[in-house]
């Protein structure tokens, strides 16, 4: 009994022992290769990101500054997470050329409560469903319906952009967004919001406040976790942002559904409406 006892004990040692030194070798290997690209100092825990701590409005700059300093292709470190940068094309297109990189990265998780796992998140067989799903929308047909949208959006912008010309330089990132915003309502949701003449709307704040956020989130690996990101003081400000963007989806979502009960109801509709048919697509 005592020798059964004693096997058994060396084994619920020795395997637990060979995994982590499985898992450890594994991991060694993987931070020598990346560590043969060049790339800035990395320090343990924190990584690269010691340089990236900056207000939002400067990471761009420093960014920009890896890139001039270790292009075509250098390493970067997230905290124990490791990030290699592509910047000439031909590399990249090595790996756009083949579906076995699909995989998204760690850092798209945190884009799951607020975009689940769609087209933009998802990997794998669900990612080319949704693929082959969303393909009819781009049908030039559907496309045409939306030019008027396209025009109308982008004479606002022409406008709100006008008030510079000839002035000082300016950020021109959020009137870019806030027209891309107003078109992507419009034409896929059905719905207009007017982000460009209401930049104050609960929406608009939504969406830039559950921005910068992520922004701040994914460059502070201790704030990955859940736990402890969801219980400070961005975390909460994450939460209430995102409640606003679900509810306004919500009710576009009930909205729609209602609408289409409301067609099914027709018995005057004309089936032979190409643009219809492609549009119920």
């Amino acid at each position: 009994m005592e020798f059964i006892n004693l096997l058994l004990a060396i084994f619920l040692l020795v395997v637990p022992c060979m995994y982590l030194m499985k898992l450890g070798l594994k991991r060694a290997r993987i931070v020598r290769l990346i560590d043969k690209l060049p790339g800035p100092p990395a320090y343990p825990l924190v990584g690269t990101i010691l340089d990236v701590l900056v207000p939002r409005d400067k990471m761009m700059s420093v960014f920009n500054q890896r890139v001039e300093k270790y292009k075509p292709i250098f390493r970067t470190w997230l905290g124990p997470f490791p990030q290699v940068s592509i910047t000439s094309a031909e590399y990249i297109e090595v790996i756009l050329s083949t579906p076995k990189f699909l995989e998204k990265a760690y850092i798209y998780k945190f884009l799951h409560p607020w975009l689940g796992t769609g087209l933009l998140t998802s990997t794998g067989s669900k990612w080319k469903s949704h693929r082959k799903m969303i393909t009819p929308t781009f049908h030039f047909k559907i496309l045409e319906n939306f030019v008027e949208v396209f025009v109308e959006k982008s004479e606002i912008l022409v406008r709100k952009l006008e008030v510079h010309a000839d002035k000082e330089t300016f950020n021109i990132y959020p009137y870019i967004t806030r027209c891309a915003l107003d078109i992507i309502c419009e034409t896929a949701m059905g719905t207009q919001i007017n982000s460009q003449e209401d930049t104050e709307s609960n929406y608009v704040s939504a969406v830039y406040g559950l921005g910068e956020e992520l922004a701040y989130r994914m460059i502070r690996p201790w704030l990955h976790p859940d736990f402890i990101f969801l219980r400070t003081k961005r975390g909460k400000h994450f939460s209430q942002c995102l409640s606003v963007l679900h509810n306004f989806t919500d009710k576009i979502i009930q909205s729609r559904k209602v609408q289409l009960s409301d067609r099914t109801n027709m018995t005057q509709q004309d089936p032979h409406d190409e643009g219809e048919i492609l549009g119920e697509k």
